[in-house]
């Protein structure tokens, strides 16, 4: 049974692999794509809106050929092998639990949509959940084995963790409070917690380091963006949680908290309830915060990845536990064929593109179709520019998201912003100086009956227009200005 489940487990996670780089090629970059790939084209200590293992990681990949497969390899590497540990912490965690308690973790990392987007297009939330998975793993035998190679290995997972992403401080804080729920405080009495501590924070020095020589202006970005509620909302939280219904599956939704009732109720075998509140300790604070944090509508879907991910083995097992029940078949089936539904649609309409078939999804789509010819017009007219009146104007855009595609499909040309948010790009490019001089791009439905605008202190005037789409539908309108600084 175990071998077959193991079997199982392998094709998903192969077919998977083989979709997600079969498809690589033929679809332009999205937001983060290209921002994120932009990072290994700027290579440092750390970035503005995240650590720097993003962008290191695709430094390995660079030198095959920076293209759309070779940025979008990683992903498919990571979600792989997030899939693997899914299922070897599963059956490490509940050694004696139900035979195919790792298949169905597979199975729910795969089912989930937005996982299956994040396993073609890179964020840095794709390392974080290889390392919090490995950190399940190490707390486990640290907690039935306390040796010191164990801590060691995990202030290494730990320093890795928190080069990828800031939420890797649940990872720390949920070990800390299994701990002390087993272990009271005796376990800080020996050398392994501080010794795996110090290497922690040597490995995350760089991102220290970044912070301090700019203001701490990252640490203090992501706070604010993620912690800081100015006015709460119950339906902004609650849309939320609907999504991430939809988003991460039904079934992983409505088993995790069954999971939790089931433990709090002393309805999990005792031998099964440390490596359950393990569980539940490196995943639920995180949910909790970014459950909270949606009150004000700023939480993006892929934010609770990591508690997703690091619950899965534990939703397996009260799957597993429960199949006799019919609402679980039945809830299974249904949850099962609205995800696989889903992805299907999705990465069907990515591969394929019919537009004319599906028009609803031209607003989906608006971030992928025209910023490459986008960006290779504003290249062609920033250079006639400059040599017919011998300035020398840089590229420029209202908003990083935007400029994402047009840096990456115009690099090594750089861009600047016009706005007052503080971005990557200031770090890169800095910020627009008084007198000069800028070819603007921007994607609006139209531009100015004047033809003539007024950005940021900058005058601009309209020189070309060009549209972008498929299947004889319009997706994108790019309009291109000349602007210039007051003096």
């Amino acid at each position: 049974m175990q071998e077959r489940g193991q079997v199982a487990a392998w094709g998903i996670i192969t077919t998977v692999l083989l979709i997600h780089l079969t498809m690589a090629s033929g679809v332009p970059l999205g937001v983060d794509e290209a921002h994120y790939a932009l990072y290994a084209l700027h290579p440092a200590l750390s970035y503005f809106d995240h650590p720097p293992m993003v962008g290191w990681l695709q430094l390995l990949v660079a030198p095959l050929g920076y293209d759309e497969f070779t940025v979008r390899l990683v992903p498919a590497i990571l979600y792989a092998l997030s899939s693997y540990l899914a299922f070897r912490v599963s059956r490490i965690l509940f050694p004696d639990g139900p035979v195919w308690i790792g298949l169905v973790a597979v199975f729910l990392i795969n089912t989930a949509p937005i996982l299956q987007l994040m396993g073609w297009g890179l964020v840095p939330d794709l390392p974080l959940m290889v390392f919090g998975l490995l950190s399940l793993e190490l707390i486990y035998r640290i907690h039935h084995d306390n040796c010191l190679p164990y801590w060691l290995a995990l202030g290494i997972v730990f320093g890795l963790a928190g080069l990828s992403k800031y939420t890797a401080v649940f990872l720390p804080l949920g070990m800390i409070l299994f701990m002390i729920q087993y272990q009271g405080l005796r376990w800080l009495r020996q050398a392994g917690p501080w010794l795996a501590a110090s290497i922690a924070l040597v490995l995350i020095s760089p991102v220290l380091l970044w912070n301090a020589d700019n203001d701490w202006a990252s640490l203090a970005y992501q706070f604010n963006r993620g912690v800081g509620v100015e006015e709460w909302s119950l339906k902004e939280a609650l849309v939320m949680q609907l999504a991430q219904m939809l988003l991460y599956s039904l079934l992983a939704y409505v088993a995790a908290i069954a999971a939790i009732f089931s433990l709090i109720r002393k309805r999990i075998p005792e031998r099964h309830r440390a490596s359950s509140w393990l569980i539940i300790w490196s995943a639920v604070p995180l949910l909790a915060v970014t459950s909270w944090s949606a009150g004000d509508g700023t939480v993006l879907p892929n934010w609770p990845a990591l508690g997703w991910t690091l619950l899965a083995p534990l939703s397996a097992y009260w799957i597993c536990q429960g199949w006799s029940r019919l609402w679980v078949k039945g809830l299974a089936v249904f949850s099962s064929i609205l995800s696989m539904g889903l992805i299907g649609f999705v990465f069907f309409f990515l591969a394929f593109m019919p537009l004319s078939t599906f028009p609803f999804m031209t607003s989906a789509i608006k971030d992928l179709v025209g910023w490459k010819t986008a960006a290779e017009q504003a290249q062609l007219l920033k250079q006639k520019w400059q040599k017919e009146e011998g300035v020398e104007p840089v590229l420029m855009v209202d908003n990083w998201t935007k400029a994402s595609r047009i840096a990456w499909y115009a690099y090594p040309e750089p861009v600047q912003l016009l706005t007052d948010r503080l971005t990557q790009f200031d770090f890169w490019h800095g910020k627009p100086e008084s007198g000069s001089y800028g070819l603007l791009v921007r994607d609006k439905k139209s531009a100015p009956e004047s033809g003539r605008l007024k950005i940021q202190n900058f005058s601009c005037i309209l020189v070309d227009e060009t549209e972008s789409g498929l299947d004889t539908i319009t997706v994108n309108r790019f309009q291109f200005y000349r602007c210039q600084a007051a003096q």
